[in-house]
């Protein structure tokens, strides 16, 4: 997070469509010339399918079978018999079973959605949402109070009876996806016949958790929480965080086994919204699991997640209000891609996973460029003795790709790291399909509307606002606002309207409808009179027609809500003023669009004054003011459409195919094979990190106690004399002999690799001995001119290594001054001294290089050249150098390997001559391990995601099963 004022789009987004487009087809190519897997799908999980069901079979919705047809009356209407040789009679063509028309609402997303058809096959997979089985009149005919569908402004039916899930067959469910899948939306985007197919996949729910879902946990909880309300101060009684988790939990759980059933390897997924926040770890937990046939492991293919938000992102002190906010991030990091409105919501998003999970950020590179393009991060020989590999990150990662070779482009995102799985986050702003709302308001409806409309307020200025009634809108503050100007600006009083427009919200809200009627009255009784009135507030939906004409009769646009992502009103109003007046547009600057759009007059919507200054400057803005601001914002929204953000979402999406994150994906570690070569073995080693490998990581050092499981499995390890067993850790030698010490046949390396201590001995080993530590002393001043600029933070002195742990001190500040530190030992100590600096979870350690974990390995291989099964686990980076150090054959090897004598061999003792000596393992048999994520960058074979695990596959090679409660997952 480099700076507070990124701008609204990145550099490269703000092009063509057809150029974007042309940049997809350009990343799919050099893709698949690289051998990466792509199915050429899009598939998009949204709550809803953009699509309406209503049953008409009566014996769904009767629940009882219909009685037979009448007979006929008339002999002549009898049917020939079956002797008669007469043509048979043409039966009545059976009613059709589904109705299916447009959903409204998320006009933006859909259109987007649609548009992408021109580049990708595409799957929506929604809820069916409510089935409706609708109930005309006797006489037929629409009651004159029905709905209004707000795109024809035809009047429907009133009054539809919801058919119940349970009561839907599943021959009407059968039907239903056949329907689906030959429905083509005539109101959607115009296709051409080189566009793809869009398929629509219905999700079906249980009406309890359909409705505890959205009406309790998403409306209740979250959309009040996005939106800085916490749910008591919206909810009538009292309000409970948790009290429909439950169903949140289950839709969402319903939504990644239906994604599952239908994914392929190369498959890019969009999940749509805060409805879904749990779907990408629940989808990412199936493919690991091996539910996805094909995805996932070393030779499948894999399938890329992204999430988008598109409501804002509160703060972290916000967000950290509710309870289930761990299982809310962990199911949004599950993405590899996390996408919001604006730059602001990525900052407020990532300062929470750091704040409050205590996750780490890193900068993560995507792939933008051309098929020469080297890989942001590789695997290459180390030496030439190829014994060993050592990853390599690319030198030069920029927008744009310039400076790299062979044309190659690399983004930068920031990423959120969750034990190896890094999620980049990034933004991309929403827009509006321009070219639609363009022709809806040439629609022929709307001109004599727009006339009446003048006529009406021929000598007046109109100013315009729309909303929903809904208390985050700002509907109250707009009216005390506009009070407030015609107090402050008397010249005004009986010259200006305000035309208010409050369509009405998903949940009804009386107390706020009563407010906004009693100041209404309040406004028209205080400045009107009984031939004038100030405003004229409408709560309803407004048909087509008259919404565009009322947008194109404004003199000033007034939309200012007090916390909103994207508002597609503001973005209307500019494309509809385009052919009137071109008049200027007042926006709250507490909307994800404002910084889209800066050259609408902005204000604080609880700043009265400010916005009451502001509607009088708009109404005496001059003409070329007027024309150069709507200009600007024209460009702006025509440029920036629904088409453009699918498609840089599609391009972000490829973007993060590359090295490190989808070509090599290490395997889970088969039970069944680690039991078998274990129990054919005569010798067998084990090597095992301590914190984050047999225990978890917690805040606090000296709470990390090994679990009873843990105890048991080491216990019956070390009891095997044909084991050798080692904890090779970063711990120092009182921690571990006071918690491990009652092992006798267990063995222990502490301070990564500073001392050894045999099994079957009490006393230690110091390779440090011969060593020049005289730097000690430097590095410690340098640490505590840290540790007094950072509270929480401590130095931890071991014999052979000094440590600074930030892991108590505020999350963003430490890691800040953890990196001022590093660059300092790096740039002014590590080039004089022997020395060498590492960074590990929330510390900074600084060593020897002659010490390390994996030294202490290849002593312990080297003096027993008779194991036959090796198993070592680690889940950082220190570890990977017991990994390296494991590396003893090459691809194509099949034979024994054998051993040069190590440092830490010859380091105790210099005196005597060492030869190579032949290794009994092969290679199969060696199992390194590494916790954490299976993209998780690592030299390791295989790979287990908690220390829970580590533990539960060694008590499976003993026959002991867990006793404690056994904790799995996949991210």
């Amino acid at each position: 997070m480099d700076t507070f004022a990124e701008p609204y789009t990145r550099a490269g987004d703000d092009i063509s469509l057809d150029a974007v487009r042309d940049h997809v087809r350009a990343l799919e190519a050099r893709h698949k010339a690289n051998g990466v897997q792509l199915s050429g799908r899009i598939i998009h999980v949204c709550h809803y399918l953009p699509v309406t069901c209503t049953i008409s079979s009566t014996a769904t919705r009767d629940g009882v079978l219909s009685p037979p047809p009448t007979p006929p009356r008339v002999l002549a209407d009898v049917p020939p018999s079956p002797s008669d040789e007469l043509p048979p009679l043409a039966l009545p063509t059976q009613p059709e079973r589904w109705k299916l028309a447009p959903r409204y609402g998320h006009s933006a997303m859909t259109s987007g959605i649609r548009s992408l058809s021109v580049t990708h096959e595409q799957i929506i997979l929604g809820w069916t949402g409510d089935i409706l089985s609708p109930a005309a009149p006797p006489d037929g005919n629409s009651s004159p109070d029905g709905d209004v569908n707000p795109s024809t402004g035809e009047r429907v039916p009133s009054v539809r009876d919801r058919v119940p899930s349970s009561r839907i067959s599943q021959e009407d469910k059968d039907a239903l996806e056949v329907e689906l899948a030959h429905y083509i939306d005539k109101n959607g985007t115009e296709t051409s016949e080189t566009s793809k197919a869009i398929s629509y996949l219905p999700l079906w729910m249980e009406d309890n958790v359909a409705h505890g879902h959205y009406d309790g946990y998403c409306k209740q909880t979250l959309w009040p929480l996005f939106h800085y309300l916490l749910w008591q101060d919206v909810a009538t009684e009292h309000a409970s965080a948790d009290a429909n988790y439950e169903y949140y939990e289950q839709a969402n759980q319903a939504f990644a086994t239906r994604l599952t059933s239908v994914l392929k390897p190369g498959d890019l997924v969009w999940v749509h919204d805060y409805h879904l926040l749990l779907v990408p770890r629940m989808l990412r937990n199936a493919m690991h699991s091996g539910a996805v046939s094909g995805v996932g492991g070393e030779n499948g293919g894999d399938v890329i997640i992204g999430l988008f938000v598109h409501t804002p992102f509160p703060s972290s002190e916000v967000f950290r209000c509710l309870p289930r906010r761990k299982e809310i991030l962990d199911g949004m990091l599950g993405a590899n891609l996390i996408c919001f409105q604006t730059y602001s919501y990525t900052r407020h998003f990532t300062s929470t996973c750091v704040r409050v999970c205590g996750y780490e950020t890193t900068s993560k590179g995507a792939t933008v460029a051309s098929a020469t393009a080297s890989r942001g991060a590789s695997v290459v020989p180390r030496g030439a003795t190829g014994t060993g590999i050592e990853l390599t990150r690319g030198k030069s990662l920029t927008r744009g790709g310039k400076g790299l070779k062979g044309g190659a482009g690399y983004e930068k995102y920031v990423g959120i790291d969750v034990q190896g799985h890094v999620a980049a986050v990034t933004h991309c702003p929403v827009g509006v399909d321009a070219e639609r709302v363009a022709k809806d308001t040439l629609r022929a409806g709307v001109q004599p509307k727009l006339e009446a409309l003048r006529a009406l307020y021929a000598d007046k200025k109109i100013i315009v606002g729309r909303d929903k009634l809904d208390v985050v809108k700002g509907v109250l503050q707009k009216l005390r606002a506009f009070e407030k100007f015609l107090h402050d600006y008397p010249e005004w009083q009986r010259k200006v309207v305000l035309i208010q427009v409050t369509s009405p919200a998903l949940t009804d809200s009386p107390k706020l409808e009563r407010q906004v009627s009693e100041l209404v009255a309040h406004i028209n009784g205080e400045y009107g009179s009984l031939d004038f009135i100030p405003v004229h507030h409408y709560h309803q939906t407004l048909r087509k027609d008259e919404f565009y004409a009322l947008l194109s009769a404004a003199d000033l646009g007034v939309i200012t809500p007090l916390r909103d992502g994207m508002n597609t009103t503001s973005m209307e109003f500019v494309i509809a003023q385009e052919r009137t007046k071109r008049s200027p547009l007042v926006l709250s600057e507490f909307m994800g669009i404002s910084q889209h759009m800066a050259d609408a007059l902005q204000v604080n919507p609880w700043d009265l004054g400010d916005v009451a200054a502001a509607m009088n400057r708009g109404l005496v803005m001059s003409e070329e003011e007027k024309a150069s601001r709507h200009a600007a914002l024209h460009s702006v929204v025509t440029t920036h459409t629904s088409h453009t953000w699918a498609a840089v979402l599609a391009k972000m999406l490829l973007s993060q195919i590359n090295g490190h994150n989808t070509a090599r994906q290490t395997p889970y570690i088969p039970r069944d094979s680690l039991k078998r070569l274990y129990d054919n073995a005569g010798k067998r080693l084990f090597l095992f990190d301590y914190d984050g490998t047999l225990t978890p990581i917690v805040k606090m050092p000296s709470m990390a106690l090994p679990s009873p499981d843990a105890l048991t499995a080491l216990a019956q390890l070390t009891s095997d004399p044909n084991n050798i067993v080692y904890i090779v850790s970063g711990r120092d030698q009182a921690f571990l002999e006071e918690h491990l010490g009652h092992f006798p046949r267990l063995g222990m390396s502490a301070e990564h690799g500073g001392f050894i201590r045999s099994p079957d001995s009490a006393t230690w080993m110091n390779f440090t001995a011969t060593l020049d530590m005289s730097w000690m002393e430097e590095v410690a001043e340098i640490f505590r001119y840290y540790t007094e600029r950072t509270t929480g933070s401590h130095i931890e002195m071991k014999k052979s290594s000094i440590t600074w742990h930030y892991r108590s001190t505020d999350p963003e500040w430490g890691q800040f001054q953890c990196r001022q530190c590093q660059d300092l030992l790096e740039n002014n100590v590590v080039s004089k001294r022997p020395i060498e600096v590492l960074v590990g979870k929330k510390n900074l350690e600084v060593r020897p290089i002659a010490v390390n974990k994996g030294e202490i390995v290849k002593r312990i291989l080297y003096q027993n050249p008779e194991v036959e099964f090796i198993f070592c686990a680690g889940d950082d980076k220190t570890d990977e150098d017991m990994f390296r150090a494991l590396l003893l054959f090459s691809p194509s090897s099949t034979g024994k390997a054998t051993m040069e004598p190590p440092l830490s061999v010859m380091l105790v003792d210099n005196t005597k001559e060492y030869g190579d000596v032949e290794l009994a393992v092969s290679p199969e048999a060696v199992f390194t391990t590494a916790v954490g994520h299976s993209s998780k960058r690592t030299l390791a074979s295989w790979h287990v995601t908690t220390p829970e695990e580590v533990v539960e596959h060694m008590l499976h090679l003993v026959g002991e099963v867990p006793k404690g409660e056994e904790v799995k997952g996949y991210l």
